[in-house]
């Protein structure tokens, strides 16, 4: 089979979240505010190493989060790549992931936003399965973060919109490195390697569940409020039939698509 570590992941943390996204191939018509920024954020860093400039559109927090990171992340090391799909053979299955960049030293370069405090979080990337998967993929045993902390402050009352920009520029400059900042982690070969062999038997698994009914997918309660969100197929969990349409869902939309092709 051919899996994502996002994919890989999602079924070692819920076989039955898993299950409603990729074997019945529902995805939520709402997504997550989180994931939405996440993806803004990318695309702007993603313009940004390519025409060495942030363009200002809508005035949104994810463009004042990106001219933070213009300001004092961008001029400290040099990328040469971006936004590169890569895939490895694992076994008898294949591994993909996109990855956000490439260093000229070689690391790769990855970019995390998040409402936590910077130092809670990058106590957290220690243990990304991600990081050690993206390294095999690349042949890399570094990686540079970039992590960046989304606005707390609120627009104030008569405030227009540009004015509420700036001040969510000016928010970055006060307290920089609690808000905004970037690090360079390094693991070993031996590390990388049992990572991607418990992935190898994760698609193993995989495999042997096929295209089961629900009831061979197992539930995981602790799933269910992970990151502080409710799992975005909670509403259908319990009662699921796969003979009727449900207007939260639309299902189909990753067929064909490079993760599953």
């Amino acid at each position: 089979m051919k899996g994502s570590i996002s994919k890989l992941k999602l079924f070692k943390a819920c076989h039955r979240a898993y299950y409603f996204k990729y074997v019945e191939d529902l995805e939520p018509v709402q997504k997550p505010e989180a994931l939405e920024t996440g993806t803004n954020y990318h695309e702007l860093l993603e313009e940004l190493y390519r025409i060495s400039g942030v363009v200002i559109a809508d005035w949104s927090k994810e463009e004042a989060m990106a001219i933070a990171y213009s300001k004092y992340i961008y001029p400290k090391f040099k990328v040469k790549a971006v936004e590169e799909w890569k895939s490895r053979s694992c076994g008898t299955h294949t591994i993909i992931g996109r990855v956000d960049g490439i260093a000229e030293d070689g690391s790769l370069v990855e970019h995390k936003t998040t409402s936590m405090d910077l130092d809670e979080f990058e106590y957290g990337l220690q243990w990304d399965e991600q990081m050690l998967v993206y390294m095999w993929l690349t042949g890399t045993t570094s990686i540079w973060y970039t992590m960046i902390r989304k606005p707390t402050i609120r627009q104030k009352k008569d405030e227009s919109d540009e004015e509420f920009f700036q001040r969510m520029v000016e928010w970055y400059d006060e307290d920089t490195d609690r808000k905004i900042r970037v690090v360079k982690l390094e693991r070993t070969i031996e590390q990388i390697n049992d990572c991607v062999r418990e992935l190898e038997w994760t698609m193993d698994d995989i495999e042997a569940l096929g295209e089961n009914d629900i009831n061979h997918w197992s539930k995981n309660t602790c799933y269910c409020d992970h990151w502080g969100r409710r799992c975005e197929y909670s509403n259908i969990c319990l009662n699921y039939d796969p003979n009727e349409t449900y207007v939260e869902f639309v299902k189909g939309v990753r067929n064909g698509t490079k993760e599953n092709s």
